[in-house]
C-alpha cells in the first residue's frame, strides 16, 4: 500500500499563516489535514494562505478539505487564499467555481493582496518597485 501521508508545515507571520501542505490529498489523507486545518483556522485568528505547491495529487476529497477551510475562515472573518495549486487542480476549483470564493493566487504576496487590508507601508513599498 502506498503511503498517502500528507506533510503539513505551519509558517507563523504577524498578519498571516502559511500553511504548506505536500504529499496527496485524497480521501485517505484528506481527513487528517481537514481536521487539522479546521483547527488551525480556529487558533490562528488572522487569515491563512495555503501552499499547496507540494500536493502532487489532489482528488474530490482535497478540494473538499480546502473548501471546508475556506467555508471556516470565513465564518470567522479572517479569509483564505491558496497558491501554487498546479494545472489540474486548478482546472477543477475552476470547474466547480471554488476559484471564486477561494483566490488561486500565483505568489504569496498576491495572496496577501486578496486577503489583507493594504497598509500605507504596502503602498509605499508598491510604488517604490
Amino acid at each position: 500500500m502506498r503511503d498517502t501521508a500528507v506533510d503539513m508545515v505551519v509558517v507563523e507571520r504577524e498578519r498571516h499563516v502559511t500553511v504548506l501542505l505536500s504529499g496527496e490529498m485524497d480521501r485517505v489523507s484528506a481527513p487528517a489535514v481537514r481536521y487539522r486545518l479546521l483547527d488551525l483556522a480556529g487558533a490562528a485568528g488572522r487569515p491563512l494562505v495555503l501552499d499547496l505547491a507540494g500536493v502532487s495529487f489532489f482528488d474530490a476529497e482535497g478540494l473538499r478539505v480546502v473548501s471546508a477551510a475556506a467555508r471556516r475562515c470565513d465564518e470567522l472573518g479572517i479569509g483564505l487564499a491558496t497558491v501554487g495549486v498546479r494545472p489540474f487542480a486548478a482546472k477543477m476549483f475552476r470547474l466547480l467555481r471554488l476559484h471564486e470564493r477561494i483566490p488561486l493566487c500565483s505568489s504569496t504576496e498576491e495572496a496577501l493582496w486578496c486577503l489583507l487590508p493594504i497598509t500605507d507601508a504596502d503602498l509605499a513599498d508598491w510604488l517604490r518597485d
